[in-house]
């Protein structure tokens, strides 16, 4: 297993374009004004992040995430384990907004703090694929926890993986990755955070995402950017 690698975004280092979450969020004139307003905040304070560890083959046996994942992991030759998140300040910021009770601006935080996450996720593989290039490898799509038949009660085994070797130089260290902490229902906190795993190998190949192979093509992100 590789060392962890982590890594902390301002909102213009995620390559996030306006027009990007405008697109995304089916919105009238006025709650576009929103949604750029939204944006003017959330640029002044967002720490996203994301961390990863790469490791062989092995950890895969103690996981269960069925059989469509595991035939789109089959090939690789080493697994990539990440976890992406809009960060602790969103997740305030998002408390905030609920305290405050209105619900439009609500809606429109969830949906951009979604749209951050997968984009955090996005920078992590462009840094992933940096790595890999020069070795002559590829990588597969990631793949997460509650999709796809991968039941998320085995996100503390995923969130295992990223527990660092506690030493007098290191005791300061997180014992959780980006400081994302999982509920007793393996929810993650914050909630706009997502994990999961990559396939790496020399015959593996990232493809775009085919919804007929999951069952929550209705409601998953991916497959309404297609």
């Amino acid at each position: 297993m590789t060392s962890m690698i982590e890594r902390t975004l301002t909102y213009g280092e995620l390559g996030l374009s306006t027009e990007e979450i405008l697109t995304s969020i089916p919105s009238d004139a006025a709650m576009r004004q929103e949604v750029l307003s939204l944006i003017d905040e959330i640029q002044g304070f967002l720490q996203a992040r994301f961390a990863f560890v790469t490791t062989d083959i092995h950890p895969l046996h103690s996981f269960h995430p069925g059989k469509i994942i595991s035939h789109q992991l089959k090939g690789s030759e080493a697994l990539c384990w990440f976890v992406a998140t809009a960060g602790q300040e969103f997740e305030a910021f998002q408390h905030r907004l609920t305290q405050e009770g209105d619900m439009v601006r609500v809606y429109l935080a969830n949906e951009i703090g979604s749209i951050i996450a997968e984009k955090t996720a996005d920078r992590m593989e462009d840094l992933l694929q940096e790595q890999l290039t020069p070795k002559g490898l590829y990588r597969t799509n990631r793949y997460s926890p509650g999709y796809c038949g991968w039941h998320v009660k085995e996100q503390p085994i995923l969130f295992e993986l990223f527990k660092p070797k506690v030493s007098p130089q290191n005791c300061d260290v997180s014992p959780t990755p980006c400081d994302i902490h999982l509920t007793d229902s393996c929810l993650m906190i914050p909630i706009k955070s997502i994990s999961g795993v990559i396939g790496i190998g020399h015959n593996v190949r990232r493809r775009d995402y085919t919804c007929n192979l999951c069952g929550l093509n209705a409601s998953c992100r991916r497959g309404r950017k297609q």
